[in-house]
């Protein structure tokens, strides 16, 4: 039984497009409802899969004879289905066009699953929860979320056009192809090379028009969020955005909202600022999380700025001043030692345990620069790894390995049946979710088991054994703070003098001092 158009309706408008759960939401019953796919076809769609220009999508076919690989075959988007996928790739990670890397469409959002693809059983939850949303009292499964007969007929008709489209680009350009000098061998090439130029020319005569000849009113919050690379940075400006809308105006961040805020005079909008500023230290957060939110803000209005859409920003908004690197001795190489030797490297899981902690302590890396790596980026003969350092964009940093790590790092990939170079550096054991990427979170989760199986009280993380081993770095060194740079990377040196006199402790020294005095 196919689902009726008014309540096709009310279940996209019941996404929250203003989030990115709500996008990427709406993106998915727009391909259910539309183009009678399966959850699971739905689910195996890749990034690389998607062309928003020709309006195109790669799908797995549905049916497939049994033992055999399932085939793919292409299918047209509507306008509307196309807009909306590509609204929520510009949310997300895109991978180089010259990459074949089999990324998933639709990742996880949750905390514990975060990037990992979309199961099947996630996506029925999200049909779900789109009817619970929408007052829709009947229990409606993806499975009813199938093509009216209206539809396969419009679809239909794309397609028509879709083809007939092409035989004309392909009679117009009949002529030049016949001036090309073609011998009988090179006949079958020369074929396919013009037909890629055609469906070139196709792509972008049924693309839309091009944004620089259109009307020029962006969406002022998608503009901002696109305009960061980093997929967490997205998230964060998007939640703290949220909290001040809802505070301000009592609504999510809406272009028409956002369009209210704007147009207020340069003192309005600073009382409503520091009005919000009051009640966040009212709540009693952080100074940290205060200063967060508020660059949140001062970003969206400097971004709206640029836009010409408001002639103020909030520089009179002070932020709380923050002591940052208040404590960055860790512990000692002794407990980290410890640890080490807790692992059970008899195990697959073991061996890729210890290659992290080898890794996060002789290099004193960052769990993102960890999670990150694929096992393309190691080179055991040259004992090296290229990382994506913080704040680097796309752009990864060589750095050398110690024999230990190198040797950790090649035990670990022994245990792998797949070693594709484009394959991550370090994935998930667990039987929901093998092979995927090792998550941030799972990284935190085996530093902190690990320090508590060891009795060491001190409470462990993957930045506090970064901490531990740049200390310990600067007494190895004598706190030769230009030597150890190299290692932790940090743009300024200031920041290393910090965890200088946070290791020689000077103020405990000078104490001491006036104590023998009295």
């Amino acid at each position: 039984m196919t689902l009726q158009s008014d309540l096709s309706e009310r279940l996209l408008r019941a996404c929250d497009r203003d989030t990115l759960a709500g996008q990427r939401d709406y993106a998915i019953l727009r391909l259910l409802i539309e183009n009678s796919l399966k959850r699971q076809q739905v689910a195996a769609i890749n990034i690389n899969d998607v062309d928003c220009e020709g309006r195109s999508l790669r799908v797995d076919k549905r049916y497939k004879r049994q033992g055999q690989l399932n085939p793919k075959e292409i299918i047209s988007l509507s306008l509307d289905t196309a807009t909306a996928l590509q609204d929520w790739l510009n949310l997300t990670h895109l991978p180089n066009e010259d990459e074949d890397t089999p990324t998933p469409l639709f990742i996880s959002l949750d905390r514990a699953k975060y990037g990992h693809r979309l199961t099947g059983t996630a996506i029925y939850g999200i049909v779900k929860r789109a009817v619970t949303n929408a007052g829709i009292t009947e229990a409606i499964a993806p499975e009813r979320l199938r093509f009216s007969q209206e539809k396969y007929a419009l679809n239909h008709a794309l397609n028509q056009d879709f083809e007939t489209l092409n035989k004309t680009i392909i009679e117009t350009d009949e002529s030049q192809l016949r001036l090309s000098p073609v011998s009988n061998l090179e006949s079958e090439n020369q074929t396919g090379t013009y037909l890629d130029t055609d469906k070139t020319q196709l792509s972008a005569v049924s693309s839309a028009i091009p944004y620089a000849l259109t009307g020029f009113n962006p969406d002022i919050l998608t503009s901002l969020l696109a305009d960061k690379r980093s997929l967490n940075t997205r998230r964060a400006y998007e939640k703290d955005l949220r909290y001040f809308f809802l505070a301000a105006y009592g609504q999510k961040p809406t272009e028409t909202v956002i369009a209210q805020f704007l147009q207020l005079n340069r003192f309005e909008a600073i009382a409503i600022a520091l009005r919000y500023k009051s009640d966040l230290i009212t709540q009693g957060l952080k100074e940290s999380t205060i200063n967060r939110r508020l660059s949140a803000l001062k970003s969206l209005v400097n971004f709206a700025a640029k836009l010409g859409k408001c002639n103020w920003n909030l520089d009179d908004v002070q932020t709380e001043a923050v002591q940052t690197y208040r404590d960055t001795t860790g512990i000692k190489p002794d407990g980290i030692r410890t640890m080490l030797l807790k692992i059970d490297r008899t195990t697959v899981k073991g061996k890729r345990d210890f290659a992290i902690l080898r890794l996060l302590w002789d290099n004193a890396l960052r769990r993102n620069e960890v999670v990150s790596a694929n096992i393309g980026d190691f080179d055991y003969e040259a004992r090296s790894l290229q990382i994506l350092g913080k704040g680097r964009g796309s752009q990864k940093s060589l750095i050398s390995l110690s024999i230990g790590t190198a040797n950790a790092i090649q035990d670990w990939l022994s245990q792998l049946k797949t070693k594709s170079s484009d394959r991550p550096l370090f994935q998930s054991l667990d039987p929901v979710n093998q092979g995927h990427r090792l998550t941030g979170t799972a990284i935190y989760q085996i530093v902190d088991q690990l320090a508590r199986d060891s009795g060491i009280t001190k409470k462990m993380s993957p930045h506090r054994i970064r901490h531990s081993a740049i200390t310990a770095a600067l007494d190895a060194t004598n706190g030769n703070v230009r030597k150890v740079q190299k290692l932790s990377r940090h743009k300024k040196l200031d920041t290393l003098m910090l965890y200088d006199d946070n290791r020689t402790n000077m103020q405990g020294e000078v104490s001491s001092l006036l104590g023998d005095l009295i």
